[in-house]
């Protein structure tokens, strides 16, 4: 019985796969080779042909091809062997091809993204292929049917029962959604700009019922910031725990940023080469570390420093007050007496940065545990410092700068909060009313009728009960 060359793959493949086979697959695979090329050349080895005598002998072939310009494939050797060969590797090359593509309209949308991926966390950082793959397993590994389908076969209307779907099953959020819709969109570009499919094949849209996504509301400034009593008791607490531990500067990170506002990983990658005439420059984060090596199982391995920040609006600088200054002499005290020292960097622990999850910890720690108040991280700082800007008369444009906010829309939408608590509201509401207890002069008198009457701004302009004020423009005129 004679085998064909795809059984004698099968042969390979199952050889291959037999840890205990004694069989020598390396035998196998030139053996397969060789009748891979009888099997072409019985095929078209009429294409070869054969020219001259003597010296000026040689061997010609030519092969009709569409897919290459001047529509055939031709060589020209010397030996029989060499124009064999020649017309082989043709051959072999066309079956690859020809496997590629039956390979290619059978590829997933699961296999599509899994390679798009693999091309993506070479040119994006480790935390968005984080975020990237926690919304993939959240909202299309839960809809088997659609992501198991060859990509090529997924039409417009495939997309929409897709997204509506999701938007039926999930109180999904708006940004949610929006970042949900970026894998889908960003995945069938790559399938464009990789040639697999033309720009109008892409079937990529959003038609949903958008009632049905939850839209993003600014929270209550409770939940956003710190007012100012509950920012005193947070200080508070922060200098009894540097007391019990002085040289903690974790403790200082947390009181520095009510003075800087910056981000997190920002301000643990502070150098103190950074800090001159009175300014300090933010221009580098404080990263995770991610093993991106296997996308389904990503491992957290820690962080560095990056000389980058969130976006270019991020390179700032921030003038210091008289309290950061403060803040930054006590730290750069403590690392010398302590001999803590990497890289010039002005928080760190253990001859290396300050770990950002220990600045969480510790407020957490504080506001639930210690001074009784919803739970608010570092993030909730920065928002209370940009607050407190607006709210003390500095214009937007400079707060949004300051911030490092590439749009002031950002500020204003995200940023923007009433520090005061509920009581200091209340008061500025009525003082900005006209109505302040604390200054008004109440007098009383007698009116035209001779009834009291309360008066609390002498601007007021009073009219006679008895009879209706006049208007003059519509005077009747009697002939």
């Amino acid at each position: 019985m004679t085998l064909n060359f795809t059984e004698l793959l099968n042969i390979v493949a199952c050889a291959s796969s037999c840890s205990n086979s004694m069989i020598n697959t390396t035998g196998v695979l030139e053996s397969t080779d060789n009748m891979k090329k009888m099997e072409i050349l019985a095929k078209y080895g009429h294409f070869i042909k054969h020219y001259g005598t003597g010296k000026d002998s040689y061997y010609y072939f030519r092969i009709p091809d569409k897919t290459i310009k001047g529509g055939a494939f031709r060589r020209k050797k010397t030996t029989r062997e060499e124009i064999e060969s020649a017309l082989c590797d043709y051959y072999f090359k066309k079956e690859k091809e020809q496997l590629k593509s039956l390979q290619d309209n059978n590829m997933t949308f699961e296999q599509l993204f899994y390679e798009f991926m693999e091309h993506k966390k070479e040119k994006v950082s480790a935390g968005t292929i984080r975020r990237m793959l926690f919304d993939w397993k959240k909202y299309y590994k839960t809809n088997p049917d659609f992501i198991q389908k060859p990509y090529k076969d997924i039409t417009p209307i495939d997309v929409d029962d897709f997204l509506n779907n999701i938007v039926n099953t999930t109180e999904i959020k708006d940004k949610a959604f929006c970042n949900m819709c970026g894998i889908l969109k960003q995945t069938f570009g790559y399938a464009v700009s990789a040639r697999y499919i033309s720009a109008n094949e892409n079937p990529y849209r959003v038609e949903v019922n958008r009632k049905k996504i939850i839209p993003t509301r600014k929270k209550a400034s409770t939940q956003e910031v710190y007012n100012s009593s509950e920012k005193q008791l947070l200080l508070n607490e922060m200098n009894r725990r540097l007391q019990n531990n002085p040289t903690n500067t974790c403790i200082l990170a947390i009181m520095l940023d009510f003075e800087l506002g910056t981000r997190r990983g920002e301000i643990l990658a502070i150098k103190n080469s950074d800090i001159k005439n009175g300014e300090i420059h933010i221009h580098r984060q404080v990263v995770e570390d991610f093993d991106i090596s296997n996308l389904d199982s990503l491992k957290r391995i820690g962080y560095h420093a990056v000389e980058y920040t969130k976006s270019d609006a991020g390179d700032r600088y921030i003038p210091l007050t008289q309290k950061a200054q403060e803040y930054i002499k006590q730290i750069q005290r403590i690392n010398k007496e302590t001999g803590e020292s990497y890289q010039d960097f002005l928080f760190v622990k253990d001859g290396y940065i300050l770990n950002p999850n220990r600045l969480y910890t510790l407020l957490k720690d504080a506001c639930k545990r210690c001074i009784k108040i919803p739970v608010k991280g570092t993030h909730r700082i920065r928002k209370t410092f940009v607050s407190t800007l607006v709210n003390n008369g500095v214009p937007i444009t400079t707060a949004s700068r300051i911030a490092g906010h590439a749009d002031e829309r950002t500020t204003i939408k995200n940023y923007l909060f009433d520090t005061n608590n509920e009581e200091e509201t209340k008061k500025a509401i009525l003082n900005a009313l006209g109505d302040n207890p604390e200054s008004s002069v109440t007098t009383t008198y007698r009116n035209a009728e001779n009834e009291n009457v309360t008066k609390r701004d002498s601007n007021i302009i009073l009219f006679p009960s008895n009879k209706k004020a006049e208007n003059p423009c519509f005077k009747r005129i009697f002939h």
